[in-house]
């Protein structure tokens, strides 16, 4: 008997967790928004001096129409410049930089392969300007992206900027744009609280007196890292969704779950980096870190507790209830498994979101096995291609 309680409250504990991160925290998040949230000042008249960070590796396809899009922003010539930060790249990219000719446009290589975390932690220190903006070889920035992220760095409380990213497909597929809707109305509410808590890592912002370097071997996750460094000093990350860029993104669900698989071990990598925001006393950014990254990023373990739980309960004599929720959660990743065989456009969704809480778990045993490295190799993502980063070296 006392197992059977015990079981079921594991099982309501675990549901509760899970339906918490995706449906509860929404809604107190707009309710607490909207009763105490305090919007940034901005002044569109501000401009200060930008840097433009861009880390690369074998980025010969994309480079120059990268440095393109970027000096052709609504921006102030004398104000902007632009540093490629090269990981050792041994293709074409580096000579095309160089071939540029713009004294705004400079290029810097590494000595040795380090990653994308060694590139912005060697560069970033060195370089003179009010504000280091943060953007992926893949990137492409709308014209008024850059003055529009920055008007708001005239409120001295406000620490980063995070930009909208919106996704490019040759067919865009559903999931994707609301999971991009779903994402960019919390970091909406969060900035009115305080501060949203990651960015978009191929479009944000800091000042530059508080960039910090982050660890060494950080993996794909310097768009929660960087951010929440500025938060520790007592200063605002806000996300504007008027600042917008463009990302080719695959439509390629293998290769999809592989950079989720990526993200995933960056994500637990960051959560025991970040344990100091598991207190109350972080205020606000505490209650938005542990209800929208910290939960959302176990909820597999929530998933798996919850049908183990359930299971047991089904097959050992608990109520019925359990023996009817555990057939239908059997129905409905049944549903989700045969996109495989049938790919109709109706069960997508639900595969996308089982996909990706898969690929969640699988990134937390990566994560385990040891990262001692955050050099990145390539992988093909849209028309282009993109830097990604490598599996865990011994």
């Amino acid at each position: 008997m006392i197992l059977l309680v015990a079981l079921q409250i594991l099982f309501w504990l675990s549901v509760f967790l899970f339906v918490y991160s995706y449906a509860l925290y929404p809604v107190l998040l707009s309710v607490f928004a909207s009763a105490f949230g305090k919007p940034a000042a901005s002044n569109d008249s501000f401009r200060p001096r930008v840097a433009v960070i861009v880390p690369v590796f074998n980025e010969e396809s994309v480079i120059r129409k990268k440095i393109e899009n970027i000096l052709s922003l609504d921006y102030p010539k004398d104000k902007l410049d632009v540093w490629i930060g090269s990981d050792c790249s041994t293709d074409a990219t580096n000579d095309l930089v160089r071939q540029v000719g713009d004294p705004r446009v400079h290029l810097w290589v590494a000595s040795a392969r380090g990653g994308k975390t060694e590139v912005i932690n060697k560069l970033a220190p060195h370089i003179q300007a009010d504000v280091l903006m943060f953007t992926d070889a893949n990137t492409m920035h709308r014209p008024d992206s850059l003055a529009t992220m920055v008007r708001h760095y005239a409120d001295p409380t406000i620490g980063g900027v995070a930009g909208h990213i919106e996704h490019v497909f040759l067919r865009k597929e559903i999931e994707e744009v609301v999971y991009r809707s779903f994402e960019s109305n919390q970091k909406v509410h969060e900035s009115l609280l305080h501060s949203t808590i990651s960015a978009y890592g191929g479009f944000y912002s800091v000042r530059k007196e508080l960039f910090r370097p982050i660890q060494y071997n950080a993996y794909s996750n310097d768009d929660v890292l960087i951010p929440m460094n500025v938060i520790r000093t007592g200063h605002r990350i806000i996300f504007d969704s008027d600042a917008v860029s463009e990302e080719d993104n695959t439509e390629n669900l293998k290769h999809e779950f592989s950079r989720r698989v990526r993200i995933g071990a960056g994500n637990f990598q960051a959560f025991f980096w970040l344990l100091d925001f598991l207190s109350p006393r972080r205020g606000w950014p505490w209650f938005c870190y542990i209800s929208h990254k910290a939960s959302r990023w176990f909820s597999p373990f929530f998933i798996m507790l919850g049908a183990l739980s359930c299971g047991t309960l089904a097959f050992c004599g608990g109520p019925l209830l359990y023996t009817i929720l555990f057939c239908a959660a059997l129905f409905i990743v049944a549903v989700a498994l045969s996109y495989r065989l049938f790919p109709l456009s109706a069960i997508r969704p639900l595969h996308y979101f089982l996909l990706m809480n898969a690929a969640l778990f699988v990134g937390f045993f990566r994560y385990m096995s040891g990262i001692r490295s955050a050099a990145w190799s390539r992988t093909e993502r849209g028309s282009g291609s993109v830097g990604a980063h490598t599996g865990p070296k011994s």
